[in-house]
């Protein structure tokens, strides 16, 4: 989901590189709330002397600050319709979730997410401002806010409990389709590179870190840019992210790894195989290429069916 920004620059005075990025942004800019400068430092759309920010605690010690705004931080209420969802039963129900939302909000004043979206499916006579609570449901899993594609929730905390096993043990298999300005070299095969946890400078490769691999497979060259699909081997933060930017093809609008720009990050969960937790019958959930894929991507051949 693409909104209108507008570009900020801020010039750092000397003595105020000291102080913590999130206090700084919030006194010189008081119109913008916390919890925006917050999410906007999250996606990456602070940048301190041309370098992404990644912690909202960590200190200025820079000469200029800018930031890429939402004209409104007000958001509409995300709409789950029948072309969304993938699968409804009494324990698992599988969305296609949108570009542009988080799964659950971090905070309370953050804005929509697709947990709220789920709520409103689930009985569309909750109402958040109400005393009634919402129905139950949980993730399973997790996609970054401006991923697209197969999310699955638990809809008893036993039902969700056991997916998230699933995940834990590795006995999902997951496939991602990314946008990419080149085709890896070369063009097939596994990263195998060890991503650290989360710290300072957010997930980076390190030969210390822990485990991470993912298999690969050029699907081919598109209008602006070339497809790419994409099998987590591992589940690390950022894994498919670093990954492609190590073989020097990061995903485009990826602008914390050094894609090329974007209306947002071109990476779509495509499929996604996992036992249901009550009859452990295999799930086979697929979710189509959005809409920004198709635009610039209509020749692009679909992903096999055995991936």
């Amino acid at each position: 989901m693409s909104r209108p920004v507008r570009s900020v620059s801020l010039l750092v005075e000397p003595a105020h590189r000291v102080e913590r990025l999130d206090r700084y942004l919030a006194r010189r800019l008081p119109s913008v709330s916390r919890t925006l400068l917050r999410r906007l430092i999250e996606e990456g759309r602070v940048t301190l002397d041309g370098a992404p920010a990644w912690r909202a605690a960590q200190k200025v010690n820079c000469e200029k600050i800018e930031l890429r705004i939402p004209a409104t931080d007000e958001e509409p209420p995300l709409v789950l319709g029948p072309g969304r969802v993938l699968l409804r039963d009494e324990a698992v129900l599988a969305v296609d979730k949108p570009s542009g939302y988080p799964v659950v909000a971090r905070l309370a004043r953050a804005g929509e997410d697709v947990r709220r979206a789920v709520w409103r499916l689930l009985d569309p006579a909750w109402d958040p401002a109400g005393a009634a609570a919402p129905p139950w449901a949980a993730a399973a899993h997790r996609l970054d806010r401006e991923t697209s594609g197969v999310l699955v929730f638990g809809l008893s905390s036993a039902d969700a409990r056991d997916l998230t096993t699933a995940f834990e043990h590795r006995r999902t298999r997951k496939c991602y389709v990314a946008r990419v300005d080149r085709a890896p070299d070369p063009p097939r095969g596994v990263v195998d590179r060890a991503i650290a946890t989360p710290g300072a400078g957010g997930p980076r490769l390190d030969p210390d870190g822990k485990e991470a691999r993912t298999r690969y497979r050029t699907l081919g060259p598109v209008p602006g840019g070339v497809l790419v699909l994409l099998r987590p081997l591992t589940g690390r933060t950022h894994q498919l992210r670093l990954h492609l930017a190590a073989l020097g093809c990061p995903i485009q609008g990826d602008q914390v790894h050094g894609g090329s720009p974007a209306p947002r990050l071109l990476l779509h969960a495509r499929s996604l195989r996992l036992p249901h937790p009550r009859t452990g019958e295999t799930l086979v959930l697929r979710a189509p290429l959005p809409g920004d894929f198709r635009l610039v991507t209509s020749t692009a051949p679909a992903a096999p069916s055995k991936s």
